[in-house]
């Protein structure tokens, strides 16, 4: 798995050798960076099923100022760990946070550089009965919950396709994709002013 964009373009994620993960597909995270870019300039960005923190370096890559991943696997965790050390300098990691947790716990009592995050990206593992329902509604009211979303903040979600898309009072869903076997849809949560996510 390859960085597709910014300054560690090319740069390899190491990933696991077995099918322990089912990694966001680099195609995938390039249409989702391309609607981002915008928005992405110093924002501060959470990976919350990291895996091996892929999604998040390219964040960072793609100029976000600081990442919180959170990874609940312990060997996922070590390795999102070790591609951290190898392709984020030292410097930018001492601003980041890394933690091994379960992203729902976590959510109840978070911390975040800056108290709160401007894009969220939400992906976690897939249910296995194509169009049953993920939990999705429950993880964006647990967001809501949590307080750190900033008031202009996007939560990105990714799903199966025909999953049902999640809907929740507090987001405005601005876009909706598919790319094979992957749902993609952005929601902004309240109302803002600040840039729309790409073309959406």
């Amino acid at each position: 798995m390859r960085i597709a964009g910014g300054t560690l373009r090319g740069r390899t994620v190491r990933t696991p050798s077995s099918e322990i993960l089912r990694p966001t597909q680099d195609a995938v995270r390039e249409a989702v960076f391309s609607m981002l870019a915008k928005v992405l300039p110093d924002a501060t960005f959470l990976d919350l099923y990291a895996g091996t923190g892929a999604v998040g370096i390219e964040a960072w890559s793609r100029g976000a100022k600081s990442i919180v991943w959170i990874e609940k696997n312990p060997r996922v965790f070590r390795l999102l760990e070790s591609n951290c050390e190898t392709l984020v300098p030292p410097e930018v990691l001492d601003g980041c946070v890394l933690l091994h947790a379960d992203a729902m716990q976590w959510l109840r009592h978070p911390t975040v550089p800056g108290k709160s995050v401007d894009i969220v990206f939400v992906d976690p593992p897939y249910v296995i009965r194509e169009g049953a329902d993920d939990g999705m509604n429950d993880r964006l009211e647990r967001l809501v919950q949590s307080g750190i979303l900033a008031p202009h903040a996007f939560v990105v979600v990714e799903q199966r396709a025909h999953t049902p898309v999640p809907s929740n009072p507090a987001f405005e869903c601005v876009a909706e994709r598919r790319y094979g076997h992957t749902a993609i849809s952005i929601f902004r949560y309240q109302e803002t002013s600040a840039p729309s996510a790409g073309n959406a």
